[in-house]
């Protein structure tokens, strides 16, 4: 909400407005102004010596045939008197050769003028123009004789109507100062930063204008001076306070869920930089397929005087904010006598449970008989009125035929600004041996570990669903004690330790660039590590699939490091859709087996490539991918599906 009023600060920087406003009183002088004069005198000259030029040297029959054969051209243009400024800096306002026009010709004369004005000579004039014409070579050449005149600086800078900032306040706010050439320029940003001020201290329709600008005279030992005396007026306007938010009628989200996440509070004054921030928090909440620019309506006067009560207004358009993403099958018995089974993944979110912004997660996952894995989640946001967020998980897991592991984890973020936050991690740990099926050649020892961490995270995507711009960064560190529940005599016999010190190290980081019109850029990269004396099976991390390492099975590889990297280039199909074309690499590391003298160290590089699409569909977001892995041929790639559902 930012203006100003000059007829100073126009493109078109006439010298003849100048002249006007700076009651320079020629016609007093009995000289008229420097404008009226260059315009006489260019036409006369141009066109008497042209045409006498072109009568003396040139038959009846040779006029005719040059006016439709061949114009005259403007060879050269020569500048004399100009002093302070380079003549050939001024002569490149006169492009030659160039067909002889008397309107484009009078356009440059302007510009030369203008040139003259915004360096602040004031009383330039240009005194005469002659024209050379060489009839055998149709060609023409102009020389300008000018003066410049005094340069005029300003002497005096005037301030009125101010009065929640003081003169020296708004002295500091601008660079234009005493002793400056007036430049329209740098006073249109120095009116943006006083205007910025204003805004700051809840005045967004505080007004800055030029009232006058005068000529004045200075005597000093030297003799006379002449500069300027520039008067500038402020309208400060009222203080606009905040009232409330006004939203869209019949949304499921609650309006406190809202106004708790905008950063211009009720009872705050008006400050347009958090102004600006409202509507790119309510996008990034997730919850609206269409967010509208935020209003800022005047309800009235308070009692108070000179502040006025407001309220802002959006219109916003709920989206489908749950998601479900799954598909269940059943592999029947093989042989017959056997039992058969459910497979298959099922991952329910809902993210904005009653309007409040809690957010519940169920996943199911059973890639087959011997494999499952349950995971609870819940999050409960603005703990006791503060920007304080409380997350609580459960998981189980059943490995293969190997061992089950039981995980409970909670954690506290605190949102330091807008996209920062940091993170208190605990996380509690038990694995169990199962004795069922094949023997193992490394046995799974019972044990428990207890682990306390940090985390911080940045996030400044545009839209988290499918962004266009931003980063995302993650990066957590836990340590604990692991102890294993087994007789000393058979830690003794497999020499292996009863406590080892853990440290576990988590990193994600997604970068997201417009290169082109609906062409995005994707860069995602994600690494863990686990770093101990001893590492056994039921430590090690599982990756690789669609959503790590695409081309290979899911959680094909073990890993205690390990890191992979995801390039993608978009084409937007729509506000949630896109194609792309993506390149993945990973390292991973796995250590000797300390139960297992047979399962050695183990490490490696991985790449895939490929093509696919998130598509919008009846059902929900459909994404789809070929992906070819290392050593497959281009009909024995691996097809990844996903189906997300939004309701």
């Amino acid at each position: 909400m930012k203006s100003w009023q000059t007829n100073l600060l126009q493109d078109e920087y006439k010298s003849t407005k100048f002249l006007a406003l700076f009651n320079m009183k020629k016609q007093a002088q009995g000289k008229l102004p420097a404008a009226w004069q260059v315009k006489s005198l260019m036409l006369r000259t141009f066109a008497v010596s042209v045409l006498c030029a072109v009568v003396i040297f040139c038959p009846e029959e040779q006029i005719v045939a040059q006016e439709v054969s061949a114009p005259l051209m403007l060879k050269s243009v020569r500048i004399y008197g100009a002093k302070d400024i380079s003549s050939t800096r001024l002569a490149a306002i006169f492009p030659t050769p160039a067909p002889v026009d008397s309107l484009s010709f009078q356009a440059q004369i302007e510009r030369l003028k203008s040139v003259y004005a915004r360096l602040g000579y004031y009383d330039f004039k240009i005194d005469s123009v002659r024209w050379t014409l060489l009839p055998e070579e149709k060609q023409i050449h102009a020389e300008i004789f000018l003066s410049e005149g005094p340069l005029t600086k300003i002497t005096e800078i005037q301030f009125s109507g101010n009065r929640a900032l003081s003169e020296n306040d708004l002295r500091l706010l601008m660079t234009t100062h005493e002793g400056d050439v007036l430049d329209n320029e740098t006073l249109e940003k120095d009116f943006e930063a006083v205007l910025s001020r204003y805004e700051r201290l809840g005045r967004p329709f505080a007004k800055i204008s030029v009232v006058r600008v005068e000529r004045i005279e200075t005597r000093t030992d030297d003799g006379i001076t002449t500069g300027l005396k520039l008067s500038l007026a402020i309208e400060e306007g009222p203080v606009v306070q905040i009232a409330g938010y006004k939203f869209s009628d019949s949304l499921n989200t609650q309006p406190e869920t809202l106004t708790r996440e905008l950063p211009l509070k009720v009872g705050e004054l008006y400050s347009e930089e958090k102004f600006m921030q409202l509507k790119p928090r309510l996008e990034r909440l997730g919850f609206f397929e269409r967010v509208s620019d935020p209003e800022l309506l005047i309800l009235q006067k308070s009692m108070q005087s000179d502040t006025l009560q407001a309220v802002i207004k959006f219109d916003l358009v709920e989206g489908n904010v749950n998601t479900f993403d799954g598909i269940i099958g059943y592999q029947p018995p093989i042989p017959p006598e056997e039992t058969g089974f459910l497979t298959g993944l099922v991952n329910i979110g809902l993210r904005n449970l009653f309007g409040s912004g809690r957010r519940l997660g169920v996943r199911w996952q059973r890639p087959n008989n011997f494999t499952q894995e349950l995971r609870v989640s819940y999050q409960e946001p603005w703990i006791l009125g503060m920007a304080l967020n409380a997350s609580l998980e459960a998981m189980q897991l059943q490995q293969d035929s190997s061992f089950s592991q039981l995980l409970l984890s909670g954690s506290l973020s605190y949102q330091l600004s807008e996209n920062f936050s940091v993170s208190a991690l605990a996380q509690v740990e038990r694995i169990n041996p199962i004795f069922q099926g094949t023997k193992r050649d490394d046995p799974i020892l019972q044990s428990g570990i207890t682990l306390t961490g940090l985390g911080i995270a940045y996030d400044s995507r545009d839209y988290p669903l499918n962004p266009t711009s931003g980063v995302l960064f993650r990066n957590e560190y836990r340590i604990g004690t692991k102890t294993l529940d087994a007789p000393d005599s058979l830690l003794e016999a497999l020499t292996v330790q009863r406590s080892v010190v853990q440290q576990r190290l988590s990193l994600e980081a997604e970068w997201y660039q417009q290169t082109f019109l609906r062409q995005v850029l994707a860069l995602r990269v994600v690494g863990q590590a686990l770093l101990a004396e001893e590492v056994q099976f039921s430590d090690l991390f599982r990756f690789g699939g669609a959503q790590t390492l695409r081309g290979y099975r899911e959680q094909e590889f073990l890993a205690s490091r390990y890191f992979f990297a995801n390039v993608e280039y978009r084409l937007q199909l729509s506000r949630k859709a896109f194609a792309f074309l993506f390149y993945d690499f990973g390292y991973f590391f796995k250590p000797q087996n300390p139960l297992n003298v047979r399962d050695a160290a183990r490490e490696g590089w991985r790449q895939g490539l490929g093509i696919g699409a998130r598509l919008e569909t009846p059902l929900g977001l459909l994404g789809i991918s070929y992906a070819l892995g290392e050593g497959d041929t281009i009909l024995r790639g691996k097809v990844h599906f996903n189906l997300i559902n939004l309701f």
